[in-house]
């Protein structure tokens, strides 16, 4: 159905997005900080020869993470962006048929936020890889800690 201006689909999905943007900010900006302090922890684990051979997998872990929150940073902007460029497109269907007439703006800016947005997708897709990398290494390194404190 035309109506007289932007969707009512688009504005739900433009608000989703910019929220996703906000949570992913967060989120990475406080598991960077989370990193910062494992990071300091799991150098004094040298002190302790039992766990030498499985200092690398820890801090491969922390690692891991730290890029994660990273990506999770970068996501969140690659979103904003595609929503800036999202906010240059008049969605109303006269102004569409005009800039198809004329210009034909509209279809770049479109296909610029859809890349930004695919980019975004498969940065996501690297942080969640990251975090499946830590499972096994976890499992590991807390088997270790519980044999270490069983009498």
């Amino acid at each position: 159905m035309e109506g007289e201006g932007e969707p009512p689909e688009l504005q739900r999905l433009k608000r989703e997005v910019g929220l996703l943007a906000d949570d992913l900010e967060q989120t990475g900006v406080w598991l960077a900080g989370a990193m910062e302090q494992a990071w300091e922890m799991a150098g004094g684990l040298a002190a302790y020869p039992a766990l030498a051979d499985l200092l690398g997998e820890r801090h491969r872990i922390i690692a891991n993470d730290w890029q994660s929150a990273g990506l999770q940073v970068l996501v969140a902007r690659l979103l904003r962006r595609a929503l800036d460029l999202l906010a240059r497109v008049d969605f109303a269907p006269e102004a569409l048929r005009a800039d198809l007439g004329g210009e034909r703006t509209a279809p770049s800016y479109l296909y610029s936020a859809s890349e930004l947005l695919d980019r975004a997708a498969d940065l996501m897709a690297e942080s969640a890889t990251l975090v499946h990398d830590n499972e096994r290494r976890w499992r590991v390194f807390r088997a270790r800690i519980r044999e270490l404190r069983s009498p």
